[in-house]
């Protein structure tokens, strides 16, 4: 009687249970169809913006599903449907990891029987890449006079060229540098040839699109060779007989700091300023200060005129202190 019982409530209740779940089925159904249709009307469109070669700019809701390579179309709020060649939208230029610039500048005069003539040339080139970052640059000064008796004379005979490689540590601020400074002055009496090589850690003080702070510390060796006094010994500075260390490699300290701002549109300031500590009769000193000031005529010129100008005090070269300056032209690329 028992198995009876069970199987006649089975029987009963299969019906009920089959209709219940035709039921849920169909009011599942319902809400999925309900949520497919309110679901769009809160999600939210895409604007975009797109530019176009003649300078125009048109906004709205993009419309992908009725879009292709050749037209894209937008829904405008207030011109409604839009479609747009897309030959006719400028395309937003991908910035460039490497930067590079060359600069010439010339002058001359004449005054009766008087002739001078110089030139300036310098070059950099910069690459800023995910995790690390190389700087370069190099330059050479050159004038020359002619007296009435045509006797010739070098005013300046000088150039520079350095390059500094920073690698990004675990924090974006922090890097790890290692850089080369090397100056030329054919009028040295004592150190025409002087080298910097300095390693160490470079911080981010600021680091802005428009701005940027660098300050580096660390280690650094100085050699410095060439010019009469080193042959003749006579030269004395701060107490330090300069041609005893002609040829040699100093143990030093470097403190340097390089600014970067982009004052406007038109002007550029770029300040560079490395202090070099040397363990000579107690420590000598040294400190190579030098700024550019560019000056472009328009927003998208790549032309530019500059003024660049160097200040450089040595305590183990002589004459201790050069100092210059000039105008000149150049272009970025």
């Amino acid at each position: 009687m028992r198995g009876v019982f069970v199987y006649s409530i089975d029987r009963a209740i299969a019906p009920s249970l089959t209709y219940l779940s035709s039921l849920l089925a169909k009011r599942v159904c319902t809400f999925v169809a309900i949520g497919t249709m309110i679901a769009p009307q809160y999600v939210r469109a895409e604007n975009l913006t797109f530019k176009l070669i003649n300078g125009d700019v048109v906004s709205g809701e993009y419309l992908p599903e009725e879009s292709s390579n050749k037209v894209k179309v937008l829904l405008s709020p207030y011109f409604g449907r839009i479609e747009i060649d897309a030959s006719l939208i400028k395309l937003e230029p991908i910035p460039s990891r490497w930067l590079s610039s060359v600069d010439v500048g010339i002058d001359g005069s004449n005054t009766g029987d008087d002739l001078s003539f110089g030139y300036a040339i310098s070059a950099s080139t910069r690459f800023k890449g995910t995790n690390h970052e190389l700087n370069a640059s190099a330059s050479f000064d050159f004038d020359k006079s002619v007296d009435a008796e045509s006797v010739s004379t070098i005013d300046t005979n000088q150039g520079a060229f350095s390059i500094r490689y920073d690698r990004i540590l675990s924090s974006t601020k922090w890097s790890a540098y290692a850089s080369t400074d090397y100056t030329y002055n054919a009028l040295n009496d004592v150190g025409v040839n002087t080298n910097v090589f300095s390693v160490g850690v470079g911080y981010k003080v600021l680091d802005h699109k428009k701005l940027s702070l660098r300050v580096s510390l660390g280690p650094s060796l100085i050699w410095f060779d060439g010019g009469s006094g080193c042959s003749t010994g006579d030269y004395v500075s701060d107490g330090i007989a300069l041609g005893k260390y002609c040829g040699e490699i100093i143990p030093s300290g470097t403190i340097g700091a390089a600014i970067e701002w982009d004052v406007n549109n038109k002007f550029r300031l770029s300040i560079k300023n490395q202090l070099t500590g040397s363990f000579v009769n107690g420590m000598a000193a040294g400190n190579d200060l030098s700024g550019t000031l560019k000056f472009f005529p328009s927003k998208d010129s790549k032309f530019y005129m500059s003024l660049v100008a160097r200040s450089i005090y040595s305590a183990l070269h002589s004459p201790a202190i050069d100092n210059t300056f000039n105008f000149k032209l150049g272009t970025e690329f």
